[in-house]
């Protein structure tokens, strides 16, 4: 057959046999491709050395399918995928061009390790122990693994699917899918939409948001009208101080992203000490005569913006106006 000679007859046999997947006899071969038998076993014979066909008996039968072993070399050569073939000991007998590029290794250090042992693990040795189940034939399975490779982080989409090694015993394939950039992206879009929420969300009241380098990133219409000036006049400056200031000085945000509460107390907290809640809040109500028409009464509240990990992102600043509050309060007092 490797001058091309019979290769119309593979062709029968093998289609015959895709359609019956339980297995056909040299007898029923024979007849669905109306060959004789002589002929069909000395094919069947060729094609499962070559580890195209496989072979059972049952009983005083003989069976042949077509081969679930993995053809390592089309494999090897898949294109945009990181392969791995693993052994039933599930260590590491064949790996690609595209998997040690990744791994930095050379290919001998590779070989005969296991997944949950590589300088950059791909499993844990408890995920590890799951793929014993592809050792006799179970389904596919498919898992997302994070893996850390020069303290990135990188992810792919994994799948091991269980298959007959060249050498005849079980074992496990493992396609990997390199889907980092989409994770990341997928990541920044929850960050962004948590910040968005968090801006959106806290009360109604006049408010801004600076970022980790005290630069303005929003300023809301309420904010415009209390102070008089517009959202693309601020954002993108470092100038939100002058809204309640004749010089320049921090706001109560901008102390709170460095954490320095001697400041604080300097500033804000006068007579009374300033304690932060839970959240890192903080609260301070004064007059404030740099403000327009004649100055306002403002309370104001401080808070830290973290990401999801936990790290420092900005502050959120709301300024609401109790002049009127406070009107009443000397009124009263009098």
């Amino acid at each position: 057959m490797a001058d091309g000679t019979g290769d119309d007859e593979v062709t029968r046999i093998r289609s015959v046999l895709k359609e019956h997947t339980m297995g056909l006899s040299i007898k029923e071969i024979s007849a669905a491709v109306s060959m004789s038998r002589n002929s069909v076993a000395k094919y069947l014979e060729v094609l499962t050395v070559s580890g195209q066909l496989e072979l059972r008996h049952v009983g005083n039968a003989k069976l042949y399918t077509l081969s679930r072993r993995v053809p390592v070399g089309n494999l090897l050569d898949h294109a945009g995928e990181l392969i791995i073939i693993l052994d039933n000991d599930l260590r590491i007998v064949q790996a690609s061009d595209s998997f040690c590029g990744f791994t930095g290794l050379p290919r001998a250090k590779i070989l005969n390790a296991r997944l949950s042992t590589l300088p950059a693990p791909l499993l844990s040795a408890e995920e590890e122990r799951d793929l014993l189940i592809l050792l006799h034939g179970g389904p596919t399975l498919k898992k997302e693994i994070r893996a850390v490779r020069n303290g990135d982080e990188v992810f792919f989409h994994g799948r091991f699917i269980p298959a007959l090694l060249e050498s005849g015993v079980a074992g496990v394939t493992l396609l990997l899918e390199d889907i980092t950039d989409r994770i990341r992206a997928e990541r920044a879009t929850l960050e962004r939409d948590r910040l968005l929420h968090t801006i959106f969300h806290i009360p109604t009241t006049p408010q801004f948001y600076i970022d980790r380098n005290h630069k303005v990133v929003f300023w809301d219409r309420a904010l415009e009208l209390l102070t008089g000036i517009k959202a693309e006049v601020m954002v993108g400056t470092h100038d939100h101080w002058r809204a309640f200031y004749s010089r320049e000085r921090p706001c109560l945000a901008d102390l709170v992203i460095e954490g320095n509460r001697a400041k604080i107390a300097e500033l804000y907290a006068g007579s009374r000490p300033m304690v932060p809640d839970a959240e890192g809040r903080y609260e301070y109500t004064g007059f404030f005569p740099d403000l327009v028409r004649g100055g306002k009464w403002l309370h104001i509240t401080a808070m830290p913006v973290r990401d999801a990990a936990g790290n420092l992102t900005g502050a959120m600043e709301t300024v609401e106006d109790v002049t009127e509050k406070k009107s009443r309060e000397f009124v009263v007092q009098e």
